[in-house]
């Protein structure tokens, strides 16, 4: 009966809820880094989530002086990382279907056309600005910070 009491111990997650939405998950074992609203910046191996805090090895980061978290890989994609994720690829399928159109049905032509090139090379950079410039830290303002057990509705079973 402890082995059972404690494995299910283990199994928290602290997650940042927008408007009832996970916007990122935190497992035990992750390495959690913040940055405090004195303006300093704490970082370690979450052992264990509560209510108000987080047990890093070393260290005690309380939710309320947390001003922003570190969230690269923990959240989802965005409306602007998929506006750009597309312009992406049609900027390379617009160079490819205008290269492929060159070499079999246009006759005595071959080559990069100038006006295709700057189209796709313009999709292409508009879409890498997009979809690969953006903050790897959260801000906590606006979320609510939560530590679920397999209970809660927010848990989920990886």
């Amino acid at each position: 009966m402890l082995g059972f009491a404690a494995a299910t111990f283990g199994q928290e997650q602290m997650v940042l809820l927008k408007r009832g939405d996970v916007v990122a998950r935190f497992e035990l074992g992750d390495n959690i880094k913040c940055k405090l609203r004195n303006g300093k910046t704490k970082a370690g191996m979450a052992i264990r989530y509560t209510d108000s805090f987080i047990l890093l090895r070393g260290d005690t980061i309380l939710f309320s002086d947390i001003y922003k978290i570190h969230a690269k890989g923990k959240r989802k994609a965005d409306f602007r990382q998929k506006v750009g994720t597309v312009l992406m690829i049609g900027g390379v399928g617009y160079f490819a279907i205008d290269q492929i159109n060159t070499i079999f049905f246009v006759e005595g032509q071959s080559g990069i056309d100038e006006g295709v090139a700057i189209t796709s090379g313009s999709l292409v950079a508009a879409g890498a600005a997009l979809t690969f410039l953006r903050s790897p830290y959260l801000k906590v303002r606006g979320l609510s910070i939560r530590m679920v057990t397999p209970e809660s509705r927010y848990y989920r079973y990886e």
